[in-house]
């Protein structure tokens, strides 16, 4: 079976700093590789040219134009090759406008999101083409029930069938190393520390904010407990401070920024407990997962796909926007070990549903 993927235009598909679809799209990819099949991913890069990665080939194009353009001219620029071969299945990955060059492929065409505005929904005068393109699509693939359910309460029916595929994890990338987590303590300079870590942007959005609150609480009664923050602030490819990361310097946490793909691991397992506190719109919650397949325990919010990624045997959850809830689960956390133990101990078996293997399963059997 011969597999293209194509996915946003915003980073190329190596991209070593975050970037959750673009991660997907290549663990999918090398799965799907390892059935046997062809598999193909364009990505819009610096410059043109080929490459293979784990016996994917991916075609990189060079694109010139900043966004909205940006999209169109990698999509225009990906069908001019594609016009002349026989394909079977195009994946299209947050990247709705694809229908309008795939409208004469007689593949199959899926469309992945997590994002289920598409430009703004109903903001943008485009939202009426958006309800047609959708119906150009052979399936629907929305990240989480909580996005599936999203995306039909805000688009209603669009006639094609709709199959939830979640996102996944790399269980050997990602997986318990003490020794790394206690090299990269001690590089941080918190050896003695218990570490509380946030993976992500740094946003409201994401509640960031609430953590560091949440912290501010926690160092009242807990002298050996460090904050530990690394993602960009606000979007992916944006290394500079806000308002935000410097609150955290001031309130005695570490911002890192953002973090190689190389180095993930290793934080990791640098962390005792890993916090996920995001306000709206968590269509998934991929760092969560990868925390948890390093065996660590999480604590989030109670909100969008989070309770699908994180087992009540492997985490505890609190309200949304309520950083004193936070605090307490915390708490609760940092000073029962029997408790922490058995969080801990339920991780790595909770993220093995979400191995990439099983998530290229489930596309076959779409």
């Amino acid at each position: 079976m011969k597999i293209v993927h194509l996915g946003p235009s915003v980073l190329p598909i190596t991209y070593q700093f975050g970037g959750a679809v673009q991660r997907r799209m290549l663990e999918i990819a090398k799965a799907q590789s390892l059935r046997g099949n062809e598999v193909i991913i364009y990505s819009a890069d610096y410059e043109r040219g080929r490459s293979e990665h784990d016996g994917v080939e991916i075609r990189g194009l060079a694109c010139r134009c900043g966004t909205p353009g940006r999209d169109f001219e990698y999509l225009r620029k990906a069908f001019r090759e594609l016009r002349n071969e026989q394909m079977d299945v195009l994946h299209f990955h947050g990247l709705a406008e694809g229908a309008a060059y795939a409208r004469r492929v007689r593949a199959k065409k899926l469309l992945s999101f997590d994002n289920i505005y598409f430009r703004r929904g109903k903001r943008t005068p485009l939202y009426w083409w958006y309800r047609r393109a959708l119906r150009q699509f052979s399936y629907l693939l929305p990240v989480s029930d909580y996005c599936k359910r999203e995306f039909q309460s805000y688009w209603g029916s669009s006639g094609v069938p709709i199959r939830v595929l979640h996102n996944g994890v790399n269980l050997e990338q990602f997986s318990p190393d003490p020794l790394s987590g206690l090299t990269r303590k001690r590089t941080l300079g918190m050896e003695s520390k218990r570490v509380i870590l946030y993976v992500g942007r740094v946003c409201p959005q994401k509640g960031t904010d609430l953590l560091i609150e949440a912290y501010q609480q926690l160092r009242r009664t807990f002298s050996d407990v460090s904050l530990v923050v690394a993602g960009p602030a606000e979007q992916f490819g944006n290394g500079y401070p806000s308002d935000l990361t410097r609150r955290i310097s001031e309130v005695g946490g570490l911002y890192l920024g953002p973090v190689s793909e190389t180095d993930l691991p290793s934080i990791y397992n640098a962390c005792d407990v890993f916090v996920m506190p995001t306000r709206d719109l968590e269509m998934f919650g991929m760092a969560a997962l990868e925390a948890q397949a390093c065996g660590k325990p999480v604590i989030c919010s109670n909100h969008g796909g989070l309770p699908e990624v994180i087992s009540p045997k492997s985490g505890l959850f609190f309200s949304v926007g309520d950083s004193e809830e936070l605090a307490s689960c915390l708490r609760e956390l940092l000073t029962d070990g029997s408790l922490y133990r058995s969080k801990a101990e339920a991780s790595r078996p909770n993220a093995f549903r979400f191995a990439w293997s099983q998530i290229a399963d489930r596309i076959a059997q779409i």
